[in-house]
């Protein structure tokens, strides 16, 4: 990791920016999980990687400097920016950990900004370290025991690859690495035999072996196929009877090319018959856990092997489809609110989880759970709490422990799943409650995506619905009562509030007709508090707004407030704009009273073409007969009418 501009993309900066100003104190959770099954399981590592690079992000002086040069980010951001810090709560699981699709690998809850401006370090640093150790637990597994050494060094994308390589292949069960760098960082154990190169800078390839073997009497493998294997098996074996005669023995040869099997077979032969057993064979080539699979099932000899590229790249899947999700928000409400994507073959899975795994009597995997954070099912829990107000609580192991712990681990899978060429299935199940809430959320989404609402509440005022009210309509409890969970109902599935405030002066005309009421400035102007969504903005009449105000106001208030001083809210010219710039499919209307400005709202909205729904528990009416007449004709103009209750159900997908 380099001391330059921490590892972040572009877009998750710019909606950092949009979210400083609009949602700042948003709280979210998201998700980082593997997508698909392209593995049977996969090795999760790269955690306390991840973790660390968290603690440690920072933009500096010069990062900020450079920010501002792209023209793109404004200086109060910019100054937020600059002492920017991860003050969230992470879960994950141990590392390292043995983990299928669509399970949780870590959960990130912080304020939005926060969450959004680690994904990129916390995918990177999981997708490389997932891939490289899967591939290379894969490969330690095809070996059946035999040893394994990274050899990948010059073939990895990078330095930092080939570092990662050498130590997420050795915790997976490798034996050491070639990479002197990985060994010197990591203490990994270091090995390596000799190049062809060598061999050919000799005139003879016997004086090869004989230079090398002087100078490691006690570390020689000899590279035995550059010009014809049998021939430098001939040669190795007359320099490992030449070493035993000065005390020392021939640690090995390797092979590189050809019938690995054939020539396995025969350099064995031909040393045990010049009694060195001891003598190992160490074969590499191309190699990969296929092949390797194949040499083992053919009784091949061969006692070690070096895998380079396929291993270092991953080749035959060089990536992991590792990605982050938000699972839950929580914004005005009281609670977090679940949330998931839909998109096909992309959907994801609402709420904060947990991942319990169940064993057999014989402790090995039986099947895993995922489930809603907080339910209790039989198994042991997964994930645990690792950094908290953005400070890890729990150490990072050595990687000798993490490699005693995958090797645990490793005994623990079905032996079905550790056949390389296995179709097994392991059973990760959804739990009862998971997917009652996913259907659920996945219908409540798919109502907000299919029909745009918006809530229309009608002089929800305390002169009206209040007992003392100036202008108390009786029998309006229900519609208290109903409006307030109209309006929580809102506030929780993020659907915008249209509230008309009647707002009078002393003296104004209307007080010819009815008694003097919603005075601005006393009590029974205010609007009652249980229809009041949270962060709302007041349009007076007295004011024409323009486009580009009534665009920001539309986005960054889930309520608005609209004051007039007639019974048609319409009278106040900022009503139609705002209706344009929400443009609702559905409007559900509520509040008081039907004969006078519920009526006005409805008839105005109708003839603007609008489709109009009724809470009709949720509007109270000063007379029955009145009302009567008027459902009637408004039921012929298309207008619908739908309960408190059904209201709710429908929204909740239920």
């Amino acid at each position: 990791m380099t001391n330059n501009l921490p590892i972040v993309d572009l877009y998750e900066l710019t909606m950092a920016q949009v979210y400083f100003k609009k949602k700042k104190n948003t709280l979210v959770t998201f998700d980082l999980f593997i997508r698909s099954q392209r593995r049977p399981f996969y090795a999760a590592c790269g955690i306390d990687d991840a973790l660390s690079a968290l603690e440690n992000f920072r933009f500096k002086n010069e990062d900020i400097g450079y920010l501002k040069s792209l023209g793109l980010f404004e200086d109060d951001f910019l100054s937020y920016l600059k002492e920017f810090k991860f003050k969230g709560e992470i879960w994950a699981l141990e590392e390292p950990e043995i983990v299928f699709a669509s399970e949780p690998i870590l959960r990130v809850t912080s304020n939005i900004i926060e969450a959004q401006i680690v994904e990129s370090i916390l995918l990177n640093k999981i997708n490389l370290a997932v891939t490289l150790a899967t591939k290379a637990l894969r490969i330690v597994l095809s070996a059946k025991g035999r040893a394994v050494y990274d050899f990948s060094l010059r073939r990895t994308q990078g330095v930092e690859a080939s570092l990662a390589c050498a130590k997420y292949s050795y915790i997976a069960g490798a034996k050491g690495t070639s990479n002197v760098q990985a060994g010197f960082l990591y203490k990994i154990p270091v090995a390596g035999t000799m190049a062809h190169s060598f061999v050919m800078s000799f005139d003879k390839e016997i004086d090869s072996f004989m230079a090398f073997s002087r100078q490691f009497p006690a570390k020689s493998v000899l590279l035995v196929d550059t010009y014809d294997t049998k021939g430098g098996i001939e040669k190795a074996i007359s320099v490992a009877k030449g070493l035993n005669k000065i005390g020392c023995s021939l640690l090995g040869i390797r092979l590189d090319s050809g019938d690995l099997a054939s020539d396995a077979h025969y350099a064995r032969y031909q040393m045990d018959k010049e009694g060195l057993i001891d003598t190992i064979i160490f074969a590499s080539g191309n190699l990969d856990e296929y092949k390797i699979d194949a040499l083992v099932k053919k009784r091949a000899p061969i006692d070690a092997f070096g895998v380079g590229t396929n291993m270092g790249c991953s080749s035959d899947v060089p990536y992991t489809d590792v990605i982050y999700k938000l699972v839950e928000v929580k914004n005005k409400s009281k609670d977090f609110i679940p949330t998931m994507k839909l998109s096909e073959f992309k959907t994801t899975l609402p709420g904060r989880k947990q991942v319990y795994r169940v064993f057999d009597s014989g402790g090995i995997m039986k099947k895993d759970y995922i489930c809603l954070d907080r339910e209790n099912i039989e198994g042991k829990k997964l994930l645990r709490k690792v950094i908290s107000g953005g400070r890890r609580i729990i150490k990072e192991k050595t990687l000798d422990k993490k490699k005693e712990i995958m090797l645990a681990k490793i005994k623990q899978l079905p032996d079905s799943a550790k056949s390389i060429n296995s179709e097994f299935k392991y059973p990760v199940l959804i739990s009862d409650r998971l997917r009652k809430l996913t259907d659920i959320v996945k219908k409540q989404v798919t109502f907000r995506i299919a029909r745009k609402i918006v809530f229309f509440d009608i002089d929800t005022q305390f002169d009206f619905l209040s007992l003392s009210g100036a202008l108390h309509v009786k029998n309006s409890n229900s519609v208290v009562k109903n409006a307030e969970k109209l309006t929580r109902l809102a506030r929780e599935n993020n659907i915008p509030v249209i509230s008309s405030q009647d707002t009078h002066h002393k003296n104004d005309i209307e007080f010819k007709t009815f008694p003097a009421h919603c005075i601005k400035g006393t009590k029974g102007h205010r609007k009652l508090k249980q229809t009041i969504v949270g962060k709302y903005k007041v349009i007076s009449p007295k004011s024409v707004y323009a486009n580009d105000e009534l665009n920001r106001i539309v986005s960054e208030y889930p309520q608005i407030v609209i004051e007039k001083n007639v019974l048609n809210v319409f009278s106040n010219p900022n009503t139609s704009n705002i209706l344009e710039r929400i443009a609702p499919e559905e409007v559900y209307i509520y509040g008081v009273a039907v004969e006078y400005c519920v009526k006005e709202a409805i008839e105005e909205l109708v003839s603007r073409g609008f489709s109009v729904i009724v809470v009709e528990d949720a509007v109270k009416e000063i007379s029955a007969s009145e009302k009567k007449k008027l459902f009637s004709l408004w039921k012929g103009r298309g207008v619908r009418f739908i309960k408190t209750k059904s209201v709710i159900n429908k929204l909740r997908g239920k």
